[in-house]
């Protein structure tokens, strides 16, 4: 389900949905943390929602920030 808020949707799991997910994990779980891990992980898709707005333009792709070089290449 998507619910729009401010200028955002906010995503938010089925129950359905999760136990799917959990399912092709094979992961058993209570009730209580299908709920739990549920909201959890729509949480989680919601921000990276938010990371996808980020202007990025001109931004070079970085694989490390502190200098270190392989000292055996």
């Amino acid at each position: 389900m998507h619910k729009f808020v401010g200028s955002h949707y906010i995503m938010s799991l089925s129950k359905e949905q999760i136990e799917h997910i959990a399912k092709l994990a094979r992961l058993e779980l209570t009730e209580e943390e299908l709920d739990k891990y549920g909201g959890q992980l729509s949480d989680i898709l919601n921000y990276i929602d938010q990371l996808k707005e980020v202007d990025v333009a001109g931004v070079l792709p970085t694989a490390q920030v502190t200098g270190m070089e392989n000292i055996f290449r």
